[in-house]
């Protein structure tokens, strides 16, 4: 009898300790996720995304390098004053889409006019905290922006990121060389950014910044640039140069550039199957720039379907009709995924900035897109969410 009560009297010592730690562990992970978010409230999708990363992060020991996605923001349709040597960009991608056979790629928040034609307008603030909410919820740790100019029309995801009360949900940092960047008005801007807790930054600090290869980027004013952020307390920004073909090695060393890496592995041909040909030209890539001892910043290409531009092109670049892949299945992509983390985890010293970039959130029309699409279409994104909360970001 004596035996029987000490047990029980244990048992519910037990349930009362289990109780209380259950009960402190959530608020300890309500007060930590409190500190990682924003102060406005948040949508469904939000709360169970702050959900799923809290039992996540109890229940997996492996780590994974930060992993960042594209952002190339031209769905403004007519939205924006343009830019004086583009017309009309916003028109342009949505004439792309319009036929019905490219309507499944069109983003989430398109709207169907008719058979042939789409209207695909992310110009609001409930649409960028929707994909901010997306975004988080698959575990992306940054977005990386496309630079267009203020009041152009394509800064307008930007900004309506940078206004969001959710925008330390994911970070995001900037490539330059997409558009002019005026050092005398931007710079200062941008740095101040740098500071700002959700811009991305690497090794212990360095705020990242990817350059794409363009003659008009000069290795005087980007140094321009690096010295005004150090002089504002700000350490050195981390130069990774988008290759586009190994000619660009000489505008890489002009510009100092700590590391290689690239917007998208331009492959394939007459509709070649996504795997194992993208793959296999984005790891040839990562390899390469290693063998030639630099240090990478790895890409992942998550598709090169342009058959929508090579049927309705685009004024700002021309698509050779033989030049696009079949669409990969989102179970390929997620395992190029994985394979590039296990390069990076397998080649930290090469890798030393710890992060990954993904072709691309949102180039619907060119071929690259996890982002989800018209009908909530998640498929791309769930599958990327399975590889990112199975590895817990460093």
């Amino acid at each position: 009898m004596k035996r029987s009560l000490t047990i029980l009297i244990a048992v519910i010592i037990l349930v009362e300790l289990s109780a209380a730690f259950s009960a402190g562990d959530k608020h300890n992970l309500k007060k930590h996720y409190a500190k990682q978010g924003s102060k406005g409230k948040r949508t469904e999708l939000q709360e169970k995304s702050v959900s799923n990363r809290q039992s996540e992060e109890l229940t997996t020991s492996r780590l994974r390098p930060q992993v960042g996605a594209i952002r190339w923001d031209a769905w403004i349709g007519n939205f924006g004053n343009g830019l004086k040597e583009v017309r009309s960009v916003g028109l342009q991608v949505e004439r792309s889409l319009s036929p019905h056979s490219y309507h499944y790629r069109a983003p989430f928040y398109s709207m169907v006019i008719s058979n042939d034609s789409i209207q695909c307008q992310g110009t609001s603030q409930r649409i960028m905290d929707q994909e901010i909410a997306y975004a988080n919820h698959a575990g992306l740790d940054y977005w990386a922006f496309c630079w267009y100019p203020f009041h152009s029309g394509l800064d307008t995801a930007r900004q309506l990121y940078l206004a969001s009360k959710h925008s330390r949900d994911i970070k995001w940092c900037l490539i330059l060389g997409t558009n002019p960047f005026d050092l005398k008005t931007d710079a200062k801007w941008l740095v101040a950014e740098f500071k700002k807790p959700n811009y991305e930054k690497v090794l212990n600090g360095r705020p990242l910044l990817y350059v794409f290869s363009n003659p008009a980027i000069k290795g005087g004013s980007l140094q321009d640039l690096i010295e005004l952020a150090i002089k504002e307390g700000v350490k050195k920004p981390y130069i990774a140069f988008m290759m586009q073909s190994d000619k660009d090695l000489v505008q890489a060393d002009k510009l100092k550039a700590d590391a290689l890496s690239a917007y998208i592995s331009w492959k394939g041909k007459n509709g070649e199957p996504y795997f194992p040909v993208i793959p296999k030209a984005d790891s040839t890539g990562w390899e390469k720039y290693k063998d030639q001892g630099r240090k990478v910043i790895p890409w992942v290409t998550s598709g090169h379907n342009t058959k929508p531009r090579i049927d309705h092109p685009v004024s700002w670049t021309k698509v050779p009709a033989d030049n696009w892949v079949q669409d990969g299945s989102p179970n390929q992509i997620a395992r190029h995924l994985s394979n590039c983390i296990s390069w990076v985890n397998k080649n930290s010293a090469v890798a030393e900035a710890d992060c990954i970039l993904i072709y691309a959130w949102n180039e619907f029309d060119e071929g690259g897109w996890i982002c989800p699409t018209l009908g909530h279409n998640t498929k791309r994104l769930d599958a990327i969410k399975r590889v990112l909360t199975t590895n817990k970001s460093r």
